[in-house]
């Protein structure tokens, strides 16, 4: 699946947590959504998000999500995964990172991130 609509993330989005419920919320209200379709390692992704949580904690910035993230990319080792957000910023919310299983396409982690200022901004970001 090259390219991923937020119709098509709505409909592999299984999980309840706190981050996840707002994320639903913000792609049935129009957020905008983008899914790369570059494969990275959990490992990886992991070692990047613990990393952006300490900075966003340095700078007093609230998130939703990180521990059950944390965990479920912990769990999945090596496996290459795809990375995406959902910015509902235009609506006063926040700028949520998923991460998807590929294969089935699935949204195994959630974070939300209230951000306000442009260093903070992860969309400038890699990965």
């Amino acid at each position: 699946m090259s390219e991923v609509r937020a119709s098509d993330l709505l409909a592999v989005f299984e999980l309840d947590s706190e981050a996840g419920v707002q994320a639903k919320n913000a792609l049935r209200a129009g957020a905008d959504a983008e899914v790369w379709s570059r494969h990275v390692p959990a490992s990886t992704l992991r070692g990047i998000l613990q990393r952006r949580l300490r900075t966003l904690q340095r700078r007093g910035k609230p998130v939703v999500g990180a521990e059950e993230c944390l965990a479920s990319l912990a769990e999945r080792g090596e496996q290459g995964l795809r990375v995406a957000y959902v910015d509902d910023r235009q609506r006063a919310g926040r700028y949520f990172r998923l991460y998807l299983d590929p294969h089935p396409l699935k949204v195994i982690g959630c974070i939300g991130v209230d951000i306000v200022s442009p260093e903070d901004d992860p969309v400038g970001e890699s990965i």
